[in-house]
């Protein structure tokens, strides 16, 4: 992963900026958020699953639930400097580095580790804009807004992948790691 080489992008803007003009800004993670991926996996009832045992299965499913956000943060929306960025700790990093959301709270609810209720969010967007409230409280909040547009096409694609066979396939193979 390229680590941004100007250590001075320790302001916003310098970060934002810096993200901008970065073409790999929203995938460059993608290799650190398969390993997380597995502890969401092991906390979503899959517990014998290991980057070892199953990496082309958890490849599948970072890269399903990415595809269905436009392979950008859960609450992207395009602007010439991003509106999505990292945690002020990773400021100095001219990618997103991603978080697994909950889109049904963890604080509000005692089954929210589900393989369907995780989402990839940049630091800002998991902890300012969703800030631990469910989905549906996030979109009548932001009623009327961009990202109150964004969110609800997110969750469209997100169905659509869900009812869908290769998304059962997906589930029928991690069954194994139970």
């Amino acid at each position: 992963m390229a680590e941004n080489q100007n250590s001075e992008a320790r302001t916003l803007r310098a970060h934002r900026e810096e993200l901008s003009r970065n073409p790999a800004a929203y995938t460059a993670d993608l290799g650190r958020v398969r390993e997380t991926a597995v502890h969401h996996l092991k906390r979503s009832g899959f517990l014998r699953v290991t980057l070892s045992r199953c990496a082309p299965l958890v490849d599948r499913f970072v890269e399903a639930v990415f595809d269905t956000q436009d392979r950008r943060p859960f609450f992207h929306i395009d602007n010439a400097l991003p509106y999505c960025w990292n945690s002020p700790k990773d400021w100095d990093k001219n990618y997103i580095r991603y978080e697994w959301g909950h889109l049904h709270s963890r604080n509000q609810n005692e089954g929210a580790h589900h393989v369907e209720n995780l989402c990839l969010q940049s630091a800002r967007c998991n902890q300012h804009i969703q800030t631990s409230m469910d989905i549906g409280e996030v979109v009548v909040w932001l009623e009327g807004s961009r990202v109150a547009d964004r969110v609800r096409a997110v969750l469209d694609r997100r169905q659509r992948l869900f009812n869908g066979d290769g998304w059962r396939e997906l589930l029928d193979e991690l069954s194994r790691f139970r």
